[in-house]
């Protein structure tokens, strides 16, 4: 797992896909911030199947992001990114 300075903004991409082929779906991302609050992220479609969101890393700790798709491909997938305190952070 690769490690991020606080503040960074990153993208995150998930691809869907049925019967080995890659699938549009309704994609919903969740975030959930190492305080564990949860926020929905906007996604975008990139190609088919392939969706991503922009993330804020504004705490350190593990940032959980979940892309879940809902019609016609049901399906999810997590991803964590650990964010650890900058060099220039001197807080």
């Amino acid at each position: 797992m690769a490690t991020y300075d606080k503040d960074d903004r990153v993208r995150v991409t998930a691809t869907f896909t049925s019967g080995g082929t890659d699938a549009n779906t309704d994609a919903v991302a969740t975030h959930r911030k190492p305080d564990t609050t949860d926020t929905t992220l906007s996604t975008t479609n990139s190609a088919t199947g392939i969706y991503y969101a922009n993330v804020d890393l504004d705490q350190i700790g593990t940032h959980t992001i979940k892309f879940t798709g809902t019609t016609p491909v049901k399906a999810m997938e997590v991803v964590e990114l650990k964010v650890g305190k900058s060099v220039f952070d001197h807080a």
